[in-house]
């Protein structure tokens, strides 16, 4: 992957903060290109610059988190009785069922490919 431009680099970290400071609880694309004054496409763009550099977690069906959020997720449900579900997630995160299922989609698929 190229480096970034650096205007382009402040664009991304501009959109890395947004989703590091939502936790559990990111915002859509949607809302993100409201919040930050940016085109859908261009937070789509910046988030495959994310997911490429690691730091940002692609959970499916629309649904980013900041990469970091996702791994102290996973220690902390290393504490909780297996096999982990979804409510358990959404309780210790207080986030939404959707969120809670998303991050664990992501962290068994990350489990899988160790």
């Amino acid at each position: 992957m190229q480096p970034l431009k650096p205007r382009q680099e402040a664009f991304y970290q501009r959109v890395l903060a947004l989703y590091r400071e939502a936790g559990m609880t990111p915002p859509s694309v949607k809302l993100a290109s409201h919040l930050i004054g940016a085109p859908p496409d261009a937070i789509r763009a910046m988030l495959q610059v994310g997911v490429a550099r690691g730091e940002i977690a692609d959970a499916g069906e629309g649904v980013y988190f900041a990469a970091e959020t996702l791994r102290s997720l996973a220690a902390q449900i290393q504490a909780l009785p297996q096999p982990v579900t979804v409510a358990q997630v959404r309780d210790l995160t207080g986030s939404s069922r959707r969120y809670a299922a998303a991050a664990l989609r992501w962290l068994k698929q990350q489990a899988n490919m160790e």
